[in-house]
């Protein structure tokens, strides 16, 4: 059975072989790659990607939840959002997402966090969700912000990033932060 998380505009759901052209539309649009840390330059990459996606959504002990963002009406597909828990701490999760520029400006950015995060604090019992993006990435961060999620730093200059050194801002929240904050 298929996973999804439906929000008030949106369905989060599990990629599929039909996302192939789209997920290679996110991949090849250097406007919307430009602060993912991500390298996708060819078809195979993508691919490989897509068929990584496909693989862990059929797992029993499902570590990643990597999700097309859709329009329930239609079916459009809108970009990709995902929570991956740590291998290593299974309590801490990654929450993060990439939207087409169709659907920039909208508030699906922040539809999207909030409904991960709900999903990683209640379902998957999370003690931390954290997210991250690229410093110079302002829109991001204010999604994160704007969501709860608290600065913790940043890590300066960490790896080559297509044209620039990325230093990463993360961000999190503890599954205190998000109780407190719904009630």
């Amino acid at each position: 059975m298929a996973f999804s998380i439906k929000t008030e505009r949106l369905v989060l759901d599990d990629l599929t072989k039909e996302d192939l052209d789209r997920v290679r539309q996110i991949a090849f649009d250097p406007e919307v790659m430009r602060y993912v840390l991500l390298w996708l330059d060819d078809d195979a990459q993508v691919a490989g990607f897509l068929g990584h996606a496909i693989y862990e959504s059929q797992q029993q002990d499902r570590m990643l939840y990597m999700l097309a963002v859709r329009l329930p009406d239609s079916k459009e597909f809108a970009g990709i959002s995902f929570i991956e828990i740590d291998q290593g701490h299974r309590t801490t999760a990654e929450i993060g997402y990439v939207l087409l520029p169709a659907y920039w400006n909208i508030g699906f950015a922040t539809e999207i966090l909030k409904a991960l995060l709900a999903f990683g604090f209640g379902k998957l019992s999370m003690h931390r969700v954290y997210g991250k993006c690229d410093e110079l990435n302002v829109a991001s961060a204010r999604v994160l912000e704007k969501c709860g999620l608290r600065y913790e730093g940043t890590l300066r200059e960490h790896v080559w990033l297509r044209d620039h050194w990325r230093s990463t801002r993360y961000y999190g929240m503890l599954t205190e932060d998000y109780h407190s904050s719904i009630q």
